[in-house]
């Protein structure tokens, strides 16, 4: 029987359950490892044929991930290997690749000259300060003057904090976007509370699209490629004018919301393609 693989470490256990249900559908045998108590036994790996994902994103469920994997593995990486190479292009490389993207400088200095300079070329204050490797909007901070940047970056450059730079987009719409393969499955408008800039999961129905907008789709896909996997959740800015910019790529991502809110089998069509490349 056909094994699908799951990584754990403090997953929401709804991508747990909504991954299982998919998997007892089409009679796939459901192995849920928790990277916290993973016994790296020779022996304990999945076979070739068997499906691969780690919803996880610690350096634990990492080394679970390669531990297990073996070639003939179905997975959501493009290349063979690319369960040994980290998932960390970011926008540098969709810059390079020509997809639009907000004006970004990444900042590891806290001259006062130089950072003046960096807010000059980003068109503000205000500008966005962003500390990578976080979720959930955190870390991803608004200034609004010099002074306010050169006292967070000081706090910044003394915790070791690389940081990014970036244009701030006034009023504009932040879109999430499920793409598996070459389809964008689901969507959603994220909604932005009173007093904040950043956008957090809407309650609103209309705000769940099962059919993307044909613009929004092509820029999700196109990103999710360029990072060479096969699944992502992509978050997009449209701004008041309908330009839009390409935010992040996140790999794994939380498609509960998509799946919950669209009404689309977001666990099924994942479990659906890794079927379909294992048995290419």
């Amino acid at each position: 029987m056909t094994r699908f693989h799951c990584i754990d470490d403090h997953v929401p256990p709804e991508t747990v359950g909504l991954l299982r249900d998919a998997c007892l559908a089409r009679g796939i045998e459901f192995c849920l490892w928790d990277a916290r108590s993973f016994d790296f036994r020779p022996d304990r790996r999945a076979a070739a044929g068997d499906l691969l994902y780690r919803p996880a994103v610690s350096h634990a469920a990492h080394t679970v991930e390669r531990h297990l994997h073996v070639p003939g593995v179905a997975d959501f990486y493009v290349m063979p290997d690319g369960v040994f190479f980290p998932f960390a292009g970011g926008l540098a490389l969709h810059q390079r690749l020509g997809v639009s993207c907000p004006a970004a400088i990444p900042c590891h200095t806290n001259d006062p000259r130089l950072l003046r300079a960096f807010a000059e070329r980003l068109g503000g204050p205000p500008l966005v300060v962003k500390v990578p490797g976080l979720s959930g909007g955190v870390g991803v901070m608004r200034v609004d003057g010099l002074a306010a940047l050169y006292s967070l970056i000081d706090y910044l450059v003394a915790q070791g904090t690389a940081t990014l730079l970036t244009a701030y987009v006034p009023d504009a719409t932040h879109w999430r976007v499920v793409v598996i393969g070459n389809d964008a499955v689901a969507a959603y408008r994220n909604h932005v509370a009173d007093g904040d800039f950043r956008g957090s999961p809407s309650d609103a129905d209309e705000d769940y699209l099962a059919e993307v907008p044909a613009a929004v789709a092509d820029l999700a896909v196109r990103s999710v490629h360029a990072e060479r996997v096969e699944f992502g959740g992509v978050d997009i800015l449209e701004d008041v004018n309908g330009q839009l910019y390409l935010l992040e790529v996140n790999y794994p991502c939380y498609f509960a919301h998509a799946q919950l809110g669209a009404g689309v089998d977001v666990a099924g069509r994942m479990v659906a393609h890794l079927q379909a490349k294992a048995a290419r």
